[in-house]
Formats: C-alpha cells, structure tokens, sequence
C-alpha cells in the first residue's frame, strides 16, 4: 500500500497569528496525520497545538526507530496515550482562571487499515471510489454544543441558532484534566483520500466544493493542485481565520488497496474516556 500526501496551514487574511499546527510523516505502509486548531490568549493556542505536534514527533521518531514495531490496534493504543499525556500537560501548564487548549483531528494509517482521532471541531473527510461509484463524506462529528442532544432537547432549529452556545465548543485538548476523544477506524477497502482541515477551511468553503477536489485528486491523483484550489475557494471568501490542510490518499500503485493483513478489520466507531 502506497501513502501519498500533501499539506498547506496559513495564517489567513484577518488574524495576527497562526495558532494552527500540523504535523505528517510516512515510512513505507505507515504513518501519522495531524491538524491542531490552538485557542487562547496571546500565544497560548500556539503552544498548545505545537505540544500536540511535538509530542506526535516524539512519538513517530520513537516508531520508525523500533525494531518492532507495535502493529496497527498498538499504535492506535499509543497514540491514545501520547495524546492523553499532552492533554495533561497543556491542562497543567494553563494559568488558573486561564483558556489555553487545541482541537485535535488525526489519521493513522498502517498496512491497510486507518483510525481517525477527534477532539474538538477540526474535521476528517473521507472520498472513495471513481467515475460513477463516488462517495464524500465528514468521518468526524464536531464536538459543539448543538451536537449535543441532551442541550438542545425541545428547542427549535431557530432557537438553537440564536442560542449564546452555538458553536461552542464542548471538548478540546488541554481544557480538562481528563482527555476525551472520539476513534473511528476500519480497513482501505479501495483508494481512499482523507481530507483533514481545520475550521478555517470548511467554514470559508462549501462542503460541495471539498467534495469536487477531493473527487478530481481521486481521479488525477494531483494532491497538491487539489489543495491549491480548495486554498485559492477559501482566500476568496475572506479566510477569516488560520486555514490548514491535508491531504492524504491511501493505496497501491494501480488504484487498489490491498487485502491481506488488515482484511478483516470492520468499520468500528467509538468514544474513548480517559
């Protein structure tokens, strides 16, 4: 199975800062996929994304050194804990009374099977198939207090809309002690490309637009024209905030993912609690 990326995080038209991390890497039929959309005061979303990616580093450099290395569900396992660990270490080293934090979306891809990571409301999408048989769709749910169904119980779409909370968001890492997250993974049946961004890039680009690049990179395999148009969309739309972009496209080197190791893996989605 092949592993072919491309990535782009700017600082957009209106901010002062980019408070967005990124961090990609493969080796062979492995790796490791992440955006970090920090938030805070003056500097404090900066650094609570860059721990999130450094510890990502650590952890990626430590894997490719192994001489064995943990297999797929072990790499899924410890990246739930370098992720549990950064969170802890950003929740510590916030002031009292302070914000500091990061949403977290990540891919990890080994041998023909992924898992996806989500915390907060940077996203991962997913495209498959070609031609006549396509499918685009958001892997991720975005932790925000309308998603949250025992909050919005008996309120209108109107109400819920004008509500102060719209939009807020209910998980992050680093805001609380306990680390949540939701995982989802299951094996690459076919190529598949995943898209992962953070919000200034779905907020500032319709998902149909997404839908149509991730589909044309499908059938040109052209990553890095596709993460370029979807740029040149959101930049002519304001670009109100940070915009970072990956692209990921998964599978060998005539347009089939393989079957063997990973075949029996089922699409399996779950929320992990510390």
């Amino acid at each position: 199975m092949s592993i072919r990326y491309t990535a782009l995080s700017e600082i957009g038209l209106k901010m002062n800062e980019n408070q967005d991390g990124l961090f990609c890497a493969a080796d062979g039929e492995s790796g490791i996929f992440l955006v970090a959309d920090g938030m805070g005061g003056h500097q404090d979303g900066a650094w609570a994304s860059a721990a999130i990616v450094k510890k990502t580093s650590v952890w990626w450099d430590g894997y490719r050194a192994s001489l064995s290395r943990p297999g797929f569900f072990g790499g899924v396992e410890e990246l739930k804990k370098i992720f549990s660990e950064v969170n802890q270490e950003i929740y510590s080293g916030t002031k009292k009374g302070e914000l500091c934090g990061s949403t977290l979306v990540a891919l990890w891809v080994d041998h023909g099977a992924w898992a996806v990571f989500s915390c907060g409301d940077s996203r991962c999408y997913q495209g498959k198939g070609r031609w006549l048989k396509r499918e685009f769709c958001q892997l991720t749910s975005d932790d925000v207090w309308e998603n949250q169904q025992q909050m919005i119980a008996g309120l209108s779409e109107d109400e819920i809309k004008r509500n102060k909370n719209y939009g807020r968001l209910v998980r992050a890492v680093g805001v609380q002690p306990k680390f949540q997250c939701s995982v989802q993974s299951d094996s690459c049946k076919e190529e598949t490309l995943f898209m992962l961004c953070s919000d200034g890039i779905y907020k500032y680009c319709p998902e149909e637009y997404l839908r149509k690049q991730a589909m044309e990179a499908l059938q040109g395999r052209d990553l890095d024209q596709a993460a370029a148009n979807i740029r040149e969309q959101v930049l002519n739309n304001g670009a109100g905030d940070n915009l970072s972009l990956m692209l990921v496209l998964t599978g060998d080197d005539t347009g089939e993912a393989r079957r063997g190791s990973n075949r029996r893996i089922k699409r399996k989605v779950w929320s992990w609690y510390e």
